[in-house]
């Protein structure tokens, strides 16, 4: 589509207590509206009544001052929690504390902005053109094209936030979750020098707490073994279904035998070229900006206890409570 024929999606209304709340959803197709009744445990009934429910703890919650209450941004933090709404509230208050605690990682989504379109275009991360059989949205990376001269880990977690804020409204994306796919081959020393044992605890921290997205498989490609402690003691930090879902890859024809080769960029032997799923992806930043944008005017006071917390779940990694787990290896 031409750009001056781009019709980009208007701002949300932020009023925390609208006098009218935006109900439009999308329509499922059959196949989501059978995850949604198997999987999420979602009826039309249950549906209503969590949007109200949720909707009245927000209007009522001291520390939320401003806050999307539409039906599309409610239901990614249901849809996630499988309608639990104490789980759905906590997920929908970490979200909002960790924007503002680390606002270097999660605000200005901006296509706009020179660097973040110029990891767009360099293919650090995007979602593919073609869902899989399962109707999950793929997304692929390449770390080798973040570079430590230019950009630091808060560009990288950034992108990761552009990418999930244009699908998190999707509601096939809400039902039928990601599959994401890096590609570790050009990862150097510089790379790994940009994260700090912080950093990774953070960031596991609120992925594991804080983003409302539903991963259901993670796949690692030509992992080089100097990122795998890294790795390890990341994954040490994510919890047990995620760890699950996490594989590890020597080659694309190992990647093929659990992810159709035709999704994926035509340089990794799929059948459309990366600069076509590029091209679409910008083209989605675009349509969402002022949505992405206005994201930033969300306002959420962060208490003692988003803290305490924090340290109290590093504390409990740091004493071995967690638990063993599996460990990346290189076959």
């Amino acid at each position: 589509m031409p750009s001056d024929e781009l019709v980009v999606l208007p701002a949300p209304n932020l009023d925390k207590a609208p006098a009218r709340y935006d109900n439009e959803i999308d329509e499922l197709d059959a196949h989501c509206q059978q995850l949604a009744r198997d999987f999420l445990r979602e009826n039309a009934t249950i549906r209503d009544q969590s949007l109200t429910q949720l909707r009245d703890w927000i209007a009522k919650h001291p520390n939320i001052k401003r806050c999307r209450t539409d039906a599309r941004f409610l239901l990614r933090f249901l849809r996630t929690k499988k309608y639990s709404f104490i789980n759905a509230s906590h997920m929908l208050e970490r979200y909002l504390a960790c924007r503002v605690v680390h606002p270097h990682w999660f605000k200005r989504l901006d296509i706009e902005d020179r660097e973040m379109c110029g990891l767009v275009e360099a293919g650090f991360l995007y979602p593919l053109l073609e869902k899989d059989a399962r109707g999950r949205t793929v997304i692929f990376g390449d770390a080798g094209t973040l570079d430590p001269k230019v950009y630091t880990v808060g560009h990288g977690s950034r992108m990761h936030m552009l990418v999930g804020e244009t699908l998190y409204d999707d509601a096939s994306v809400q039902c039928a979750g990601f599959v994401l796919v890096y590609d570790l081959s050009g990862i150097t020393m510089g790379m790994l020098g940009l994260v700090t044992l912080n950093d990774i605890r953070d960031l596991a921290t609120y992925l594991n707490n804080a983003v409302p997205m539903r991963i259901q498989e993670l796949h690692f490609v030509n992992t080089p073994s100097l990122a795998l402690k890294i790795a390890n003691y990341t994954l040490a930090l994510m919890n047990e279904k995620l760890r699950n879902r996490i594989m590890c890859h020597r080659s694309w024809e190992d990647l093929h035998k659990k992810v159709d080769k035709r999704l994926i960029p035509q340089e990794y032997g799929g059948k459309i070229p990366k600069e076509d799923h590029i091209a679409a992806f910008k083209q989605r930043c675009r349509i969402y900006r002022p949505q992405l944008l206005a994201l930033d005017e969300m306002d959420y006071e962060v208490g003692r206890d988003m803290d305490s917390c924090k340290k109290s779940h590093v504390a409990e990694i740091e004493t071995g409570t967690v638990g063993s787990f599996r460990k990346l290896q290189l076959d």
